[in-house]
């Protein structure tokens, strides 16, 4: 094995071109850890066998015939599946292998469980991981004594067995078998092009084959051998040493003697200072937020783009758990036209793909067989059917659903569902007037039908999907788009959708040597509409934005880099393993299998620390041009800090912590130096002009109760609203709902009192506090058909009604001397005119004492319980003035004082203005006009 090292990818291209294609060697195997990496010696051998005909070729078809003719490229696992599918070997699929685990879990008594069948995933990892070593299940067993390391190799022992009893080969031990009995005879020389940190069984296996065939080996490695003890090649140095020994590894690298100040800070990261500072090519820029940096990452590159014409592919967006980041990256690319290497959005979140995931999880869901029922079937799965577009005339559900939504929040099974819906109906059938707010006021009984006979076809639907006998995957599936297709119920499918089934169909062809039941493949249909085999690549792929990690940039030149997240918690990055497998064993496998040696964990782990500064060195060594590193300080409502990697940055140009000034951070002489920037998009932002909301005059005799006035004070726009566009006033949320049926309940359970205590007084009031539940039941079963919301809501409901009944009744008796009063149904009420609007107030309960009369509000309720604000003191007390305000004022206009109608020309002149401003605040979460104030809003900016 020779290794030849230069942190310069043009070098290993320039050796490659000189000592082989040159010289027209045979063909070589060329194996290279990252998909990204792959893509640029792709690339590289395109080029130099520019003379071949691939004018007319796809991507997959240039690279077989490069593969074909000249080097067989690839990384590493993507061998390993050639090998495998190109084999006569009968080889399970890694789902079948989960069935085939998951049956041997279910016949286990200790594992027949839904903790262990959660489990399937990692335990299908962990055998894959076991089988690619080699080892022997004894050897497996010396891994830990503990007891249920020793539970899992009885389960990977049942796990072979069931394999070898059919004839069958995990994709692990087939690729084991083919490496060691592979004659490599098409091949001169093994290429490891780029560091494989650490060197793994499979790794081992096919270097231990070469030399066994006395084939040469060649290792390319990103390190610069002119620069001695650099903590960035120390993981390097660990895993190769091993191979070959430090002294006899070569420089292949060509000096380039200008450097710019990212260059710079590349080579002298943790090793050296950076002699001089001579440009602003390293940027580092700290937001509030991480969405905030993402979105200004992603602006600054399309700025790049669009403002300075540079290439896409000269871009790389570096931020560890890029996966994670996909989406958030995906759809701010859209937003700012860019061209960003991540793949289009799996099958599996477009709406088809989620309406076809629901309808199968229905009976295969995990809380099935942790709740001992037969299905479920929750308003999510509805919510997301009746938006796919799937189903014949589901569209026109849509508004009446999603304003009856929230009386469906606990159902969990069709039955549930027809229940809630006929007491809809019967609700909808005595519904008055009075209840103009009331969901079921805005809609038909022939939507309710409707919507009915829209869950029994889902319920029809899903029992035909679920009800299918034992077949192959790639059956299942063509089983399944066929019944898409010639169903009655379902819609036309896009194009594009169909395509992409009928191509996962086609990829689970290599999943045909077990046969499984519906649930077995229910169970699976949302990792099988991920669809990452769709995910080809094409020409065009290398002409966008790379979006990657920190370990997949190795060998990797980009003008601008984006090394974003860069923050304690990502960087360095943090070793997870997932059970069963932890450090201790993994130590174990590389020493029992590889030329690696580990004395104890503590030194695995400190080679995984050397790793990631070896990552974040291959980071910085990527930019050519200029480095932009940024991190938020908060993600999440969490406080973060910058990875201490910046004190290392900060190093490099000189700059230390001052230990006699513990107030100045290095945060503060980073900035001072002119290095670090405040990213925040506040400077943009201050030509961005809020537009006003356009509001006509309300109309003549508008009437305006005292209520009204709260609701005005508490928010003008929502005052207007109110006014102006009543038939969007639905109380749709559950909060609205519950607040709504309080005031109903309330109201029906003061008459109830008034009725048995007509007389009340502080000797009966504990008897009357006994009666409350008695009282508020008969008025239950008056109020509560009309609320057919879910029992916990309801209990709320009672709960609340109950606090507010007993504050009135200790109110009254608290109000005079007299420790007792006369309660009576009448109305003192009073309407006046001013200016063209007509003001209304009335209190509905008379109580006489001794030597006075009082009055009180009970049907004020719909409106001021829907007041509702955070937990903020100022907000909260400027919500109590509005309430105290309301009921001085409501007090006064009812005994026709002078100083209420005073009050009330007031707010008529405000009203006349037509200057109904709206009141930000978190009250916008509860306000029954949140939608539609939104879409106002939106319809005013883009008019302007």
């Amino acid at each position: 094995m020779e290794i030849l090292c230069s942190p310069n990818t043009g070098d290993i291209e320039k050796w490659i071109e000189d000592y082989l294609i040159c010289n027209n060697s045979k063909k070589n195997l060329h194996i290279v850890p990252t998909l990204i990496l792959y893509r640029r010696r792709m690339n590289f051998y395109k080029k130099k066998y520019i003379k071949e005909k691939f004018h007319g070729l796809d991507m997959m078809e240039i690279e077989e015939k490069i593969r074909e003719k000249h080097v067989g490229l690839y990384e590493m696992d993507k061998f390993l599946q050639d090998l495998v599918t190109k084999s006569d070997l009968k080889v399970l699929s890694k789902r079948e292998s989960l069935i085939l685990i998951e049956r041997i879990l279910s016949e286990n008594q200790y594992t027949n469980n839904l903790a262990w069948r959660l489990s399937i995933t990692d335990l299908s990892d962990c055998f894959l991981i076991l089988s690619q070593t080699g080892l022997t299940i004894e050897q497996i067993r010396t891994l830990d004594q503990s007891d249920s390391w020793q539970l899992v190799c009885n389960l990977y022992k049942q796990y072979t067995t069931a394999l070898s009893q059919n004839k069958l080969l995990d994709f692990g031990q087939a690729s084991v078998q083919l490496i060691e009995k592979y004659d490599f005879s098409d091949f001169e020389m093994l290429l490891l092009d780029g560091a494989f940190l650490p060197i793994l069984p499979k790794h081992q296996i096919l270097i231990n084959r070469f030399k066994s065939l006395n084939k040469p080996i060649k290792c390319f490695l990103p390190v610069d051998l002119d620069i001695e003890e650099h903590p960035a090649f120390e993981a390097i140095k660990k895993t190769y040493g091993s191979f070959v020994p430090i002294s006899n590894w070569q420089s292949i690298k060509n000096e380039k003697m200008k450097l710019n100040v990212s260059e710079k800070l590349a080579i002298s990261i943790f090793h050296s200072k950076v002699k001089d500072i001579d440009d602003r090519s390293v940027e580092i820029l700290r937001f509030t937020s991480q969405e905030e940096e993402l979105d200004r990452t992603v602006e600054q590159a399309a700025q790049l783009i669009h403002q300075k014409s540079i290439k896409p592919e000269k871009i790389a967006i570096v931020t560890p758990n890029p996966m994670e980041l996909r989406p958030v990256v995906r759809e701010l690319s859209e937003i700012y036209n860019l061209k960003v290497l991540v793949p289009e959005r799996p099958l599996i979140q477009l709406p088809h793909g989620r309406a076809i995931n629901n309808l199968l999880k229905i009976y295969t869901d995990d809380q099935i067989d942790a709740l001992g029922i037969e299905h479920i079937f929750d308003i999510k799965m509805f919510t997301d059917l009746i938006h796919a577009n799937f189903f014949e005339n589901f569209t026109e559900l849509i508004r009446p659903f999603e304003i009856l939504k929230a009386f469906f929040e606990d159902c969990k099974s069709f039955s549930e569902w027809y229940n809630t819906l006929e007491q809809m109906i019967r609700a909808k059938s005595q519904l008055t007037g009075e209840f103009l707010h009331h969901p079921l006021y805005h809609v038909t009984e022939k939507e309710l039908l409707h919507l009915k006979n829209a869950v029994e076809i889902i319920e029809k639907v899903s029992q035909e999907l679920i009800s299918r006998d034992p077949m192959t995957f790639r059956d299942h599936m063509h089983d399944l788009i066929s019944y898409i297709q010639n169903s009655p119920f379902i819609g036309c499918i896009d194009p594009e959708i169909e395509t992409r089934l009928l191509s996962i169909a086609e990829n689970l062809s290599s999943d045909h040597h077990l046969l499984v039941s519906r649930k077995e493949f229910a169970k699976r249909i949302h990792t099988i509409m991920t669809d990452k085999e769709y995910e080809k690549m094409d020409n065009k792929d290398l002409d966008k934005i790379s979006v990657t990690g920190p370990n997949n940039v190795e060998f990797q030149e980009y003008e601008y880099v984006f090394l974003t997240r860069f923050t304690q918690n990502m960087y360095p990055e943090t070793i997870k393993y997932r059970w069963p497998i932890n450090l201790s064993i993994e130590r174990k496998i590389l020493n029992q299998t590889t030329d690696q040696r580990f004395p104890n964990d503590i030194s695995l782990v400190h080679y995984y620390l050397d790793r990631s500064i070896y990552h974040f060195y291959i980071a910085l060594n990527a930019a050519k041009k200029k480095l932009t590193i940024s991190y938020s300080k908060f993600e999440d409502g969490i406080e973060l800090s910058p990875s201490h990697y910046l004190n290392d940055i900060a190093s490099c140009f000189g700059i230390e912590e001052d230990s006699s000034n513990s107030k100045e951070t290095i945060e503060d002489l980073l900035m001072r130096a002119g290095f670090l920037f405040e990213g925040s998009k506040m400077a943009q932002q201050t030509n961005i002009v809020t537009k006003r909301v356009k509001s006509e005059p309300l109309s003549p005799d508008t009437v305006i109760t005292i209520e009204d006035i709260a609701v005005y004070r508490f928010c003008p726009r929502r005052f207007y609203y109110e006014k102006t566009i009543s038939d969007e006033h639905v109380y749709s949320t559950i909060f609205h709902l519950q607040n709504f049926a309080v005031s109903y309940l309330y109201e029906e359970a003061v008459v109830k009192l008034v009725e048995k205590f007509p007389d009340i007084s502080v000797q009966k009031l504990n008897k009357i506090e006994r009666s409350l539940p008695t009282l508020i039941h008969e008025a239950e079963l008056k109020i509560k058909p009309f609320f057919p919301m879910g029992q916990r809501f309801w209990e709320d409901v009672k709960i609340r009604t109950s606090t507010h009944l007993s504050n009135l009744i200790k109110q009254i008796l608290s109000q005079t001397d007299h420790k007792s009063a006369k309660l009576s149904l009448k109305t003192q009420s009073h309407t006046v005119k001013i200016d063209s609007y007509e003001f209304r107030g009335e209190r509905q309960l008379q109580v006489r004492y001794g030597t006075s009369t009082h009055y009180y509000a009970i049907k004020n309720m719909r409106k001021i319980l829907s007041f509702h604000t955070n937990d903020h003191r100022e907000e909260q007390q400027r919500l109590k003035e509005i309430k105290d305000d309301y009921f001085n004022l409501l007090s006064n206009f009812c005994r026709k004082e002078h100083v209420a109608e005073e009050t009330l020309h007031y707010y008529a002149k405000k009203f006349s203005t037509s200057q109904f401003p709206k009141n930000i605040g978190a009250h916008c979460n509860y306000c029954a006009f949140q939608k539609a104030c939104k879409e106002k809003e939106i319809q005013t900016n883009e008019t302007d």
